[in-house]
């Protein structure tokens, strides 16, 4: 079992007043809270950082999609030069 010890010696750690009353005010409090868990209510496309985000990420594959049907039609091209050569 463990044993614990309690230090009554020293005083306890008391905020100050300017703290208390800072967080007295429950709806200031309560809306710094929100903000920090909940979920932003404004919509990805609303929002400009997520914006510019989701637009790069859609550039993105779209050159990689370019890139892969570029390479796929130079790959018909040498299968094609390929088979007249054998023929």
């Amino acid at each position: 079992m463990r044993t614990y010890k309690v230090n009554r010696t020293k005083k306890p750690k008391v905020p100050s007043k300017e703290t208390i009353e800072k967080y007295k005010d429950f709806t200031s409090l309560s809306h710094e809270y929100d903000k920090m868990v909940k979920r932003p209510k404004v919509p990805l496309y609303k929002d400009k950082k997520m914006f510019l985000v989701l637009l790069l990420i859609v550039l993105i594959a779209i050159l990689l999609s370019q890139a892969g049907d570029e390479k796929s039609a130079e790959e018909d091209i040498e299968s094609i030069d390929t088979e007249q050569i054998v023929d």
